[in-house]
C-alpha cells in the first residue's frame, strides 16, 4: 500500500521543524550534487512550508511520481505539477541536481525525464511559495521553472502562453486525452479545450487529431503575449498587448478589484489556496480551498467550463454520452460495432470486426453490410473525418443510404440546420456523441453484427434498410388506427345517447298531456293493439252501446 499522510501545518517556526523532521529540507536553496530517493520520506519544500517538491505515489501500486504537492494540508496529497505522471517509477528511482546544472530522474539505468539545463549555469534549485520549482544561475535569472512546463493544473499567477498546454491524466480505460491550450485561428486566437486521440500523443501540432468543444473568448488585433492567467483573488482570464495592459475575463470573482492585467507578475501567495484543473473527464474547474465546510476542511468548486457533462467530447470514448435527469450527470452507451473497454463501463471504442469499411480491393461490398439507425443522437466529428455533405437528401433514410453506398464510410449524421436538411458522411467514428432530438445516426456494421454484438448497450437502434422503413411506417400506422377506432366509439355512443334522450322526452310530454276529462291520446301501434288489429270498437259499453 503506498503512503499516505494526514497533517496540517502554519508558518511557525515549530512547525516548519517538524516539516524538516518529514521532509529533510525547509526553505532551503538547493545545491548541486544534492539527491532525492524514492526509497525515502524526503521532499525539498518552499518557505512557509505551502509546497514540497520530491517523490508522491500515485496510486496503491507502489508507483511514484517526481512531483509538487500541498504540503500543509491535510487528506490526501493533491499534485500540482508532475514530471513523469504518464511514465511512473518505483522504490530505485533518484532525483539528482547534477553539477552540470541538469535536474535527472533515474530509474536503474534508465532516464525517465531531465530538465535539459546542462550547460545553462543552473546553480541553485528553489521550491517557491507560489508553488513553482525554479532552478537559478549565479545572476539569479531563472534558468528552468516547473510553471513553463505545466501538467494539468494551473496555480496563481502561473502564465500559460500560447505555446504552453495543459493535458489531462490519461485514465486507464481512455488512452486519449483532453487538453487546454491557445488556438490559432485565420484572425485570432481562442482559448480552447479540446480532447485529443492517442494516436497523437506528444507529436507535433501538425500531426494533432482533436475535436475542440468549449471556446473562451476571440482575441484578436492585439500586439504582444498572449497569456491566460488565475488571478490570486480567483479570477481567471486572458491579458495581453505589450505591457500585459489588455484583459479579458472568462470568470471573474466578485471580489477580485485588482483586476487580471498584474497576474503574471505576482510572486507572492494569495491567502487563499486555489488551483484550476483540467479534470480527467476533460471539464476544467476551479478549486478554492475552505477551512470550514460544515466544520470539515476540504476543496470547493467554484467554476467550471463546461455545465453539460455531454458538451465533453470524448468524455464516452467514442460512445454516446446520455444527460440524467439532474443534468449535471451522464451515463455512456456504446454504438453497434463498438464495445466497453475492459473492465470499463464508461468508455467504448471500435472492434474493426464489426465496423464496416472498404475490403483489401477498396471495393464496396454493399451485400455484406447494413445499416443501423440511432435516433435522436448526434455526434462530434472533426474536418479530416468528412466524406462528403449532402444537404439534398430530404428523406432521412437517404442518408442512410448514401453510407451504405460509399465503402470509406463508417457512419453518417442526418439533421436540420435552420429547417435545412444536412447528411454528413464520416469516415471515422472518433469523438463521440451525445443526444439530440433533431438529429439521428446512421452507423454501418457487417451483416451478421448482432450475432456477435448482443446490442443491449445500443441507444435507440434499429435497421435502416427497406423493411425497417415497413416497420417504421407499421409503427405510426398502429397509433393513428387506435385513436380512430376510440373516435369512432365515441361517436357512436353519443349518437345512442342522443336518440334515447329524445325518445324519453317525447314520452314524457305525452304523459303530461294526460287529466281528467280530456281526451287520450293513441299512436297508431296503441290503436292497432287496443283495437284487436282494429276488429274491436272503442267508444261503446259492454254491449255495444256508445
Amino acid at each position: 500500500m503506498a503512503t499516505s499522510y494526514t497533517y496540517h501545518f502554519t508558518s511557525s517556526p515549530l512547525n516548519l521543524l517538524v516539516l524538516a523532521w518529514l521532509f529533510g529540507c525547509v526553505a532551503c536553496q538547493i545545491r548541486p550534487g544534492s539527491q532525492l530517493l524514492a526509497s525515502e520520506n524526503i521532499a525539498w519544500v518552499s518557505e512557509n512550508g505551502t509546497f514540497a517538491f520530491g517523490f508522491t505515489p500515485l496510486d496503491s501500486n507502489e508507483r511514484l511520481q517526481l512531483g509538487i504537492w500541498f504540503a500543509e494540508l491535510p487528506g490526501d496529497r493533491v499534485v500540482v505539477w508532475s514530471a513523469n505522471r504518464d511514465n511512473p517509477v518505483g522504490k530505485d528511482a533518484v532525483l539528482e541536481f547534477h553539477n552540470t546544472g541538469n535536474l535527472l530522474l533515474t530509474a536503474g539505468n534508465t532516464t525517465v525525464w531531465t530538465s535539459n539545463t546542462s550547460g545553462a549555469g543552473a546553480e541553485t534549485a528553489v521550491m517557491a511559495e507560489t508553488g513553482n520549482f525554479i532552478l537559478y544561475n549565479a545572476n539569479l535569472r531563472t534558468v528552468w521553472q516547473s510553471f513553463s512546463h505545466p501538467s494539468d493544473t494551473l496555480l496563481p499567477g502561473q502564465p500559460l502562453t500560447a505555446s504552453l498546454e495543459l493535458t489531462s491524466k490519461q485514465s486507464a480505460s481512455n488512452s486519449g486525452y483532453h487538453a487546454l491550450k491557445m488556438l490559432q485561428q485565420p484572425t485570432s486566437l481562442n482559448l480552447a479545450l479540446s480532447y485529443n486521440l492517442p494516436e497523437s500523443y506528444d507529436q507535433s501540432l501538425d500531426a494533432y487529431t482533436n475535436y475542440s468543444y468549449w471556446y473562451g473568448p476571440d482575441i484578436s488585433n492585439v500586439t504582444g503575449e498572449v497569456v491566460a492567467v488565475l488571478d490570486n483573488a480567483g479570477s481567471f482570464g486572458i491579458v495581453y498587448g505589450d505591457s500585459s495592459s489588455g484583459a479579458v475575463y472568462i470568470y471573474k470573482n466578485n471580489r477580485d478589484d485588482s483586476g487580471l492585467a498584474s497576474a503574471p507578475n505576482e510572486t507572492v501567495r494569495s491567502s487563499v489556496l486555489r488551483r484550476l484543473v483540467l479534470e480527467t473527464n476533460g471539464n476544467l474547474r476551479l478549486y478554492r480551498w475552505d477551512d470550514d465546510v460544515n466544520g470539515s476542511r476540504q476543496w470547493v468548486p467554484e467554476w467550471a467550463a463546461v455545465s453539460n457533462p455531454c458538451g465533453i467530447a470524448g468524455i464516452c470514448g467514442n460512445g454516446i454520452c446520455n444527460l440524467e435527469r439532474s443534468k449535471t450527470n451522464s451515463s455512456c452507451t456504446c454504438l453497434p460495432g463498438t464495445s466497453n473497454k475492459a473492465g470499463d463501463n464508461d468508455q467504448c471504442s471500435e472492434n474493426s470486426g464489426l465496423t464496416g469499411k472498404c475490403n483489401a480491393q477498396h471495393e464496396n461490398l454493399t451485400s455484406d453490410f447494413e445499416i443501423i439507425t440511432v435516433q435522436q443522437t448526434n455526434y462530434y466529428f472533426s474536418q479530416d473525418s468528412i466524406i462528403a455533405n449532402y444537404s439534398d437528401n430530404r428523406t432521412i433514410s437517404k442518408c442512410g443510404d448514401a453510407c451504405l453506398s460509399d465503402c470509406e464510410c463508417v457512419a453518417s449524421v442526418y439533421g436540420l440546420s435552420e429547417e435545412k436538411p444536412y447528411c454528413w458522411v464520416l469516415r471515422s467514428l472518433d469523438f463521440g456523441g451525445f443526444q439530440d432530438p433533431s438529429a439521428t445516426l446512421f452507423v454501418k456494421v457487417q451483416s451478421n453484427w448482432s450475432a456477435s454484438y448482443n446490442g443491449k448497450d445500443a441507444p435507440n437502434s434499429g435497421h435502416s434498410d427497406s423493411d425497417s422503413e415497413d416497420r417504421r411506417n407499421k409503427i405510426l400506422v398502429l397509433p393513428i388506427a387506435l385513436t380512430m377506432g376510440v373516435l369512432f366509439g365515441l361517436l357512436c355512443i353519443l349518437l345512442y345517447y342522443n336518440v334515447h334522450r329524445r325518445r324519453q322526452l317525447k314520452k314524457t310530454m305525452e304523459s303530461s298531456l294526460i287529466f281528467s276529462g280530456a281526451p287520450i291520446n293513441f299512436s297508431y301501434r296503441d290503436l292497432q293493439l287496443r283495437t284487436s288489429n282494429f276488429y274491436q270498437l272503442l267508444g261503446t259499453g259492454k254491449d255495444n252501446i256508445s
